[in-house]
């Protein structure tokens, strides 16, 4: 007698035609073959602007082994082409990457300090997408002070593996070895353009803003290239929030469980804390009135974390690449400044653009304080 199958889909993706791809992954899953029982699969509501990402859904349901019924989950993840420059392995969002990590499991090889996701199945489609089956790593995100320092510290662990030859850096072309210049050149492409607002300015406070980022601007080319004197490290590159996962296993403490690889890059040793710091600034993870605190907090996690994998290297190569990558999303914070600010004018009562304004200023203040910094480190280099 035939097994009943129950399926509900509740998304426009045919999975219908995936049973065979569903039933690999849960066997993968359970250990052995089993027979299923129901399959549910919901949209995530996938919102933010990769635009590489069609798509993410979860799929769930119940297995039967020797008459046992079992639940099971997954993770579906669609990827497709989308402009010319993301179709170039050197580019920092290179379309095809994350599916090129998991057919090659470099997630297997990381160091302790950092998880991944386990990866199922990767699918190439007629219409151009590719499938990445994964699986479903249940999780908290990070919100406190303590929480994002045992982040950076396992970040910090995470790298100094790599400078200490606990693990060896992966050689792939489409893996990015420029990672901050591109995606700098891409920011230049797509930031709003300032000029027009820019050109009136009468408040002194955006004046000598746009009179640094004028400056600062004319020189990042030559501080992104010296990046390149850094000893090198991989790093994942989009350490915002939601990719981040704290899972309890049972264990003392939490497992740092990162999930998005697609910016994955060979990068100098602080840029990652930058990008950790930077980016959760940005969306509003980090309250404003803690900014200075997360900033030097951060850091001393991360060094701690280095020292604790052995390495005892000149801690201000570290701290340089910190400055340097957390400075330079000026080229991307300056103008939607200025952006918020013209907007402004037209919408005087918007009390969540002025709020936006005030965390941006309080943000270019830091860039400001980190590239001046950076300028000062630059004698490690003499």
């Amino acid at each position: 007698m035939a097994t009943e199958l129950t399926l509900m889909n509740n998304t426009t993706i045919p999975i219908e035609n995936k049973i065979d791809q569903i039933h690999a992954c849960v066997q993968f899953i359970l250990g052995e073959t089993a027979v299923l029982k129901t399959i549910t699969c919901n949209d995530l509501g996938y919102q933010t602007p990769n635009f590489t990402t069609a798509g993410i859904y979860h799929l769930h349901g119940i297995a039967e082994i020797q008459n046992k019924q079992l639940p099971w989950s997954i993770i579906l993840k669609i990827i497709k082409p989308d402009s010319t420059e993301k179709a170039n392995p050197l580019y920092h969002n290179y379309w095809r990457r994350e599916a090129l990590v998991m057919e090659a499991r470099l997630l297997e090889e990381l160091p302790n300090s950092i998880h991944a996701a386990q990866s199922y199945l990767v699918e190439e489609q007629p219409d151009e997408t590719i499938w990445l089956w994964m699986e479903h790593v249940e999780g908290k995100y990070a919100y406190s002070q303590e929480q994002f320092c045992f982040i950076a510290r396992q970040l910090g662990r995470f790298n100094g593996a790599y400078l200490t030859g606990n693990r060896s850096i992966p050689d792939y072309s489409w893996i990015c070895n420029s990672w901050l210049k591109s995606w700098t050149k891409a920011c230049r492409m797509y930031a709003p353009n300032p000029e027009a607002y820019v050109n009136r300015l009468n408040k002194d406070h955006e004046r000598s803003i746009w009179s640094w980022y004028q400056e600062f601007n004319q020189q990042v080319d030559a501080t992104i290239g010296s990046l390149e004197q850094l000893p090198r490290v991989l790093a994942h590159q989009d350490l915002s929030q939601m990719n981040m996962l704290l899972v309890n296993n049972n264990t003392i403490s939490d497992e740092l469980v990162l999930i998005d690889w697609q910016f994955m890059s060979i990068s100098g040793i602080g840029e990652d804390l930058g990008k950790l710091y930077g980016v959760n600034m940005s969306l509003g993870i980090i309250p404003p009135d803690q900014y200075e605190v997360f900033q030097s907090s951060l850091f001393n996690a991360y060094l701690e974390g280095l020292r604790d994998m052995g390495w005892m290297g000149d801690e201000r190569l570290a701290r340089y690449g910190y400055c340097v990558s957390m400075s330079v999303r000026s080229v991307w914070e300056v103008p939607h400044f200025f952006a918020s600010a013209a907007k402004l004018e037209i919408e005087p009562q918007n009390h969540k653009l002025k709020e936006r304004m005030s965390r941006l200023e309080r943000i270019i203040s830091i860039h400001q304080k980190m590239a001046l910094e950076a300028d000062s480190l630059k004698e490690i280099f003499r």
